[in-house]
Formats: C-alpha cells, structure tokens, sequence
C-alpha cells in the first residue's frame, strides 16, 4: 500500500495591523463626535420656601410677572404651555416672553405639573432663557 504525507495544516495568524486600524479609526471617530455636543447650563432659582424674616421679608420679594403653568396631557407627547393664563403653543413661547419683557416684566415662575415630561420642562427653560427675561424661577411641588 502506498501511503501519501498530507501536510499539516499551518495555523493563520490573524494580522494585527488592519484590527489596530480600525481601532484607531473608531477612537477617533468617538472622539470627534463627543466635541461637537455643545452643552450649555441653564441657571435656574428653585423657589417654593418662604422668605426667612417673616412680613418684612414678604413685603419686599417681587411678585413675578409672568406666570408659565405647564401642564401634561394624557396620551400626547406635548403638554399644554399657559403663560399668565394664555394657552399658546411652545413654538410661540419665546415671542410672547419677549413681548412681555418689553412691557416691563423682569421674572418668571415656571409651574411645571407633577406628570409632566422632565424633556418638556427643559425645553421651556430654554426658551425663557433665549428670550429678553432677566430670570426664571423653577417652581415644583
């Protein structure tokens, strides 16, 4: 019987240089794309204590001129925006704020309801921020 060597299959090493590419690659693309987020801070009061000093405290804290209630409608994504009890939507909030502010108003209380979108509320906050309005006062239950 004639018997045939059949060679030993050799191992393949797996090219380091190509993974390393790629690695490199994916690094920098997570760097780049983690500094073009733009963030920016929103200043923001809690209110809701009352004044320490007692009448004399409350006699000189100014009542604010805008009122922003935002109340959450069950079954829609958005809530329902009133400024100073005017409904309006969100797209109109900052030119109603801007309105306001060149008639004399200075703060706002923003009054955001208990289920209410934590998205929604930010939004809002960024649109009085945008506007003519010296501060915003977070209002919460």
């Amino acid at each position: 019987m004639i018997s045939i060597e059949t060679p030993l299959a050799r191992r393949k090493r797996i090219p380091l240089t190509p993974l390393i590419d790629v690695i490199f690659i994916l690094i920098m693309f997570f760097l780049l794309s983690s500094t073009f987020g733009v963030w920016r801070p929103l200043e923001v009061a809690l209110g809701g204590g009352a004044p320490a000093g007692g009448a004399e405290a409350q006699s000189n804290v100014s009542v604010p001129a805008v009122l922003i209630v935002v109340k959450s409608v069950p079954g829609e994504d958005l809530s329902a925006v009133t400024v100073n009890g005017n409904e309006l939507p969100l797209a109109g909030l900052a030119q109603e704020l801007n309105r306001l502010a060149e008639a004399g108003a200075r703060d706002a209380v923003l009054l955001p309801d208990k289920g209410t979108d934590f998205q929604q509320v930010v939004r809002i906050l960024d649109e009085a921020r945008t506007s003519k309005l010296t501060s915003v006062r977070l209002h919460l239950d």
